[in-house]
């Protein structure tokens, strides 16, 4: 609360200072920002408090109530000025209505809880995020991938060939040892973060605070993604990147005084007593997802029951992740001969099977779903329960996008992991409710790793196998009735994907440099040039002429005529609106437990007028190179304009930052919603979770219409190759964007589509077009974006004020 309390402090004399100094300087000499843009950014940042409190989280909304659309060009300025007041008049009338009356009765009803000695936090006791993934993200398009490929890449290197058994049997092992060690490898994550962290607050007032402040991203660089040639003989991979960090530590604690190392031995000390083991019950692997109607319920399983469990031409097999009667990890060459027992099946005793539809199934509806099926397929399903991995052998094709390799047999959605083998590489089916996108990131990385290193074992082993029996066959025979069920139950919303890596990161990272050249205060982070442009890609973009007709083609089919209209105003520029997004802030790094601190975001447009002063600058720029005659007067009109464009781009900036230093905080409008709902029954926390998906400016402010999410560029040794983002329960969620970017610096880009124009042309037989719209726009985003970036390079260099060096002159022309 402390924290909180300075930090506003701090931010209304930040919006102060900066009209303080506004109006100090004479306009004569203000060389890099002008008035009306620091007005404007002020005004913009003053917007972004912390909604720890109603209080906080009304004013929040009520004056972040976005301008949604653009001005259009065909109304004069007296109609548009009236229609703007009626959608302004018309906003506000639905966030008082539906919201602020609603967060005043129950921040009243919190508050006569704490009188009577309840606080809302008791509510939460594994933080926000795990309270709301639960219930929010169960379904199954809220499952995320990672695609890695080191597997596959090491064995080659090295020229090693392994058995279709061996190579089975490596990923095998690697999954049982990654159950067994996994307390272990939270332990680590739990450690890594807490130590670090405890440092830089014990430090934060002293000459030593510099040093400490980024000890984490120092460590994120050096940490150890598997054992290196310095291990111990024997040694584990979490055991010895305990011992990596322990170094990396220790090199900070030597230099520090005796007081603050005492007090830090003290702090962690108390910190593991208390919140490790509550930290490594909320992550745990070891259970299996329940279904009810208002939520999911983790419930543990013991690692003597745990299976790994093995799908081969649609087949389900257990192996058993202990030796028998022990809890010792299973013996590889029982493991090896067990494989092999299912390879090598002739004559399967089972019959496959097609879980595809329950794996779709809304999970609110799986209760009512298995009082359809027979208690004999039940038992047999239920069996999957033990088995928090699923190792799919069924070969898919390595050039199918993320979102559509991983709809292969899956299980039932009640575990955590699914790995598919596309023969090159590797993709990990993560649930939200265990993984968010960057652990989900370590931990692929981390079995790949293991997966290899048995691989290579397994290789110097003679071909030599103990007669075995297959292991335990799961023995699901659907009746005709339960396959009705099965094929009828209610389903999430359909999707398309489209992938891209045409960014050109290099021009990117340059442009960072010039801004830097050019200001220091245009702070502006990849990510947040890709959401900018995110913004302006939707104002922007016009379709392929040929998709437009393909859709037209469709209008005289009756048949298809409402998928296509459907598609038609999709595309139509004229009903664009500003994207409101939904970015994940890790917040693990102060609490690992709170996980992920969500936070909804739009671009402020039109309120810096980034689209008119970027056309606007370009078109001087290139008056003044073409200008024959008074190049001095072109140029001075570049110049203001450039000033001013890049004096609107810095404002952004520090819009942006103040918008993530609020929400590493956990006082989002997000977060602060979901606080609401603190010691309320759950279907009254349901039923009002649900009132902003009902309107549009609401589910703007507080939830989102997309998710934009980056997992950064992964460490220089990784072998993480794609990445797809997830999409919550929100049905109002369109979109989703996912963001890597690999150790030979290419960005890749997957974008989920769950516009409704999608579900209705693959209703009738036209899902190849709802791809094909998907992936150009996404082409259009990547090449759009590239121009953009070249534009803003053009600009910036062309004034007589950037300094340059020779490090810079690398862009593209």
């Amino acid at each position: 609360m402390e924290v909180r309390k300075n930090y506003t402090h701090a931010a209304e004399r930040t919006v102060d200072e900066l009209r303080t100094i506004a109006h100090a300087i004479d306009m004569r000499e203000l060389s890099e920002i002008s008035l009306p843009q620091i007005e404007a950014v002020a005004e913009l940042v003053e917007q972004f408090i912390p909604a720890a409190e109603a209080r906080g989280l009304i004013r929040n909304g009520l004056t972040r109530l976005p301008q949604r659309h653009a001005p259009p060009t065909h109304l004069n300025t007296e109609l548009y000025a009236w229609l703007q007041f009626l959608e302004n008049w018309w906003d506000k009338a639905v966030y008082g209505t539906f919201f602020v009356a609603p967060a005043t009765v129950l921040w009243g009803y919190q508050h006569i809880l704490k009188l009577a000695g309840r606080q809302p936090e008791e509510a939460f006791p594994e933080g926000y995020w795990q309270f709301y993934v639960n219930y929010a993200l169960r379904e199954d398009t809220a499952r995320h991938a990672h695609e890695t490929h080191g597997f596959d890449t090491v064995l080659k290197r090295h020229d090693l060939h392994l058995s279709e058994n061996d190579r089975v049997t490596a990923w095998v092992m690697a999954a049982i040892y990654s159950l067994h060690s996994y307390d272990q490898l939270l332990h680590n994550e739990w450690r890594e973060r807490v130590y670090t962290g405890t440092l830089r607050n014990l430090t934060a007032d002293t000459p030593h605070a510099r040093r400490t402040a980024a000890l984490y991203r120092h460590w994120e660089r050096e940490r150890p993604y598997r054992r290196g040639p310095d291990v111990i003989p024997g040694q584990d991979y979490a055991t010895y990147r305990r011992t990596k960090f322990d170094e990396f530590i220790e090199r900070t604690l030597n230099i520090l005084p005796e007081e603050i190392r005492r007090s830090w031995v003290y702090a962690v000390r108390q910190a593991k007593e208390q919140e490790l083991p509550l930290y490594q019950k909320q992550m745990s692997l070891l259970t299996y997802l329940d279904s009810g109607v208002y939520g999911e319920t983790r419930r543990p399983i013991g690692l003597e029951q745990a299976y790994v469990g093995i799908i081969h031409q649609q087949r389900y097999y257990l192996i058993p992740a202990c030796q028998p009667d022990t809890l010792k990890p299973a013996d590889v060459m029982t493991v090896r001969a067990q494989v092999a027992a299912i390879l090598g099946q002739d004559k399967p005793t089972v019959p496959a099977v097609d879980l595809t539809h329950w794996a779709r199934a809304k999970r609110a509806y799986v209760p009512h779903l298995r009082q359809q099926i027979g208690p004999a397929n039940l038992a047999e399903l239920d069996l999957l329960h033990q088995s928090p991995i699923l190792l799919n052998l069924d070969q898919r094709p390595f050039y199918l996008e993320l979102a559509e390799l991983r709809q292969a047999e899956r299980g039932t959605g009640s575990h955590a992991i699914t790995i598919f083998n596309t023969g090159e590489s590797f993709v990990f089916d993560f649930s939200h409710i265990f993984f968010d996108g960057t652990w989900g990131a370590a931990l692929a990385e981390i079995i790949t790793n293991e997966a290899t290193a048995w691989g290579v074992y397994l290789n110097t082993l003679p071909n030599i196998l103990p007669p075995s029996a297959a292991p335990r066959a799961l023995n699901i025979r659907f009746s005709a009735a339960e396959l009705s069920a099965l094929q009828t139950a209610p389903t999430v919303t359909r999707e398309a994907s489209a992938e891209t890596e045409s960014i050109n990161l290099q021009n990117l990272l340059a442009l960072r440099r010039i801004f830097k050249l050019r200001n220091d205060l245009i702070q502006l982070t990849v990510n947040d040039l890709l959401v900018l442009y995110r913004a302006i890609h939707a104002f922007t973009y016009r379709p392929d002429a040929r998709l437009v007709q393909d859709l037209r083609d469709l209008l005289g089919d009756e048949r298809t005529r409402a998928a296509a209209e459907q598609a038609l105003a999709v595309l139509d520029h004229t009903n664009t609106a500003n994207p409101s997004s939904l970015i994940p802030v890790d917040a693990s790094q102060q609490t690992p437990r709170d996980r992920v601190h969500p936070m909804t975001f739009q671009v402020p447009i039109h309120e810096l007028h980034l689209l008119d002063l970027h056309e606007q600058v370009v078109s001087a720029l290139n008056h003044y190179k073409q200008a024959t005659y008074d190049r001095d007067e072109a140029y001075q009109e570049f110049d203001e304009l450039q000033r001013h464009y890049l004096a609107a781009l810095a404002g952004c900036g520090l819009v942006f930052s103040r918008a993530k230093e609020i929400a590493a905080l956990g006082a989002s409008n997000s977060v602060g919603t979901i606080r609401l709902l603190a010691h309320l029954p759950v279907p009254l926390q349901r039923l009002l979770d649900k009132i902003p998906n009902r309107f549009d400016v609401l589910n703007d402010l507080i939830k989102g219409r997309e998710v934009f999410s980056n997992i950064g560029m992964v460490a220089s040794n990784s072998t993480l190759l794609r990445f797809m983002s997830a999409k919550d329960d929100n049905e109002n969620k369109t979109l989703a964007w996912g963001v890597l970017t690999d150790a030979e610096g290419m960005m890749r880009i997957t974008l989920r589509d769950f516009r409704p124009h999608v579900q209705q042309l693959t209703a009738v037989g036209h899902a190849a077009l709802a791809t094909r719209l998907v992936q150009d726009y996404l082409n259009a985003y990547a090449s759009g974006l590239n121009d953009y970036v070249r534009d803003l390079r053009r600009m910036t260099m062309a004034s007589r004020e950037t300094r340059m060096v020779s490090d810079v002159g690398l862009l593209d022309g």
